[in-house]
């Protein structure tokens, strides 16, 4: 009894002691790179235009850790690893993404210059209060027998104080714009055609999702159309400001912007190459002259666009105060395009209270020009 006794103690004791061991984790083995570090990936370029001959330097980061050793950087047109720092050998805009592990990174763009264009100086640098210009868009075409009263209605438009509050873009790829006899037309147009989705023709819409506009007789236009830009314009000043400086040749238009915050929020940029005085002498109703002369017309829009979602690319969060410099590439895509009647529409959009992407801000600068910051 003695013996069965101490033997029951003995293995109880055992038992105590191998339970109270610390039982942990084996640690993970280090990946490439010797980072652990785990969870979605982003790829940043130290910048988003270069001149020829200048480098890229990528960085990978992974929740909040810099992973660029443990990461490979992919150049999307050929798919294969590209070195880092990377050198471009000619023009054009390059796309990349990064991979770690089973992790990707969304796609970037970086724009390859013979030079890039410089944006003028701030003249009020400690300065956030910016002129408010909505966007305003008329869909339109040369099939259009109704197109000329909007026309007539634009024109009365900007002779009044209005107009220093919108920014106009025609749109001529619906139903009555066409290759064949439209010379205003555009493939770009027919995209921003399709997400506009207009009802009939003519149609003026406000905003990316601001609505529908008036498309009556002069007055009627004037009238009420100014109704509608003063209740969308913010008096007390844009959510943020846009500077530019454009040039171009006859085979493409480089666009640099800058956008300085005056709310802290994500933004999203795009740049709309128009183009003015195209003549299109079978301009449907047309009663004088200056009806087939079409102006504003959208050529080609800059970044990633879709039926879908014209808002632009991705420049982050800014802060106030803070600028943000982005650039784009406009190709001039067809001969019978006038690069010396052209100008660039920024556009500037930020998340609504639905997490949509909305205007906040417009600009228009001609081609081989500079815009400062228009402030209040």
């Amino acid at each position: 009894m003695k013996f069965t006794k101490f033997f029951s103690l003995m293995l109880a004791a055992a038992m105590f002691a191998v339970g109270c061991e610390s039982t942990s984790t084996p640690s993970p083995e280090p990946g490439p790179g010797g980072s652990t570090t785990t969870g979605a990936i982003t790829l940043e370029a130290s910048a988003t235009a270069i001149e020829l001959g200048e480098t890229i330097t990528f960085t990978v980061m992974q929740e909040g850790q810099d992973v660029t050793a443990a990461a490979s950087i992919y150049e999307t047109a050929t798919f294969t690893v590209v070195e880092n720092p990377y050198t471009p050998t000619t023009t054009g805009t390059f796309s990349f993404y990064a991979t770690k592990g089973k992790e990707s990174s969304e796609i970037i763009t970086v724009t390859v210059m013979a030079s890039v264009p410089e944006l003028p100086a701030d003249e009020f640098p400690e300065s956030t209060k910016f002129n408010h210009r909505v966007l305003l868009v008329d869909n339109t075409g040369v099939n259009c027998g109704n197109c000329p009263r909007v026309m007539d209605g634009l024109e009365a438009l900007a002779e009044t104080d209005a107009h220093q509050h919108y920014s106009e873009a025609c749109v001529h790829g619906g139903g009555y714009a066409s290759p064949s006899s439209d010379k205003a037309y555009s493939d770009a147009a027919k995209i921003v055609d399709q997400y506009y989705r207009p009802n009939g023709y003519p149609n003026i819409q406000f905003n990316f999702r601001a609505g529908q506009g008036d498309i009556g007789n002069v007055t009627s236009f004037v009238n009420n159309n100014t109704r509608i830009i003063n209740s969308l314009v913010k008096a007390e000043g844009a959510d943020a400001g846009i500077s530019a400086s454009v040039s171009g040749d006859s085979s493409t238009v480089y666009v640099t912007i800058g956008v300085k915050a005056a709310v802290e929020q994500e933004y999203r940029a795009t740049a709309w190459l128009l183009e003015n005085n195209i003549y299109n002498p079978n301009q449907s109703g047309a009663s004088k002259d200056s009806h087939r002369i079409h102006n504003h017309a959208l050529r080609n829009i800059a970044g990633n666009y879709s039926r879908n979602d014209i808002s632009g690319d991705s420049i982050g969060v800014i802060s106030v105060g803070e600028v943000k410099e982005f650039t784009f590439e406009l190709p001039i895509i067809s001969t019978k395009w006038n690069v010396e009647n052209m100008e660039v529409l920024i556009i500037i959009s930020a998340p609504d209270a639905n997490g949509r992407y909305e205007v906040v801000n417009t600009a228009v600068c001609p081609v081989n020009s500079t815009l400062e910051y228009e402030y209040l």
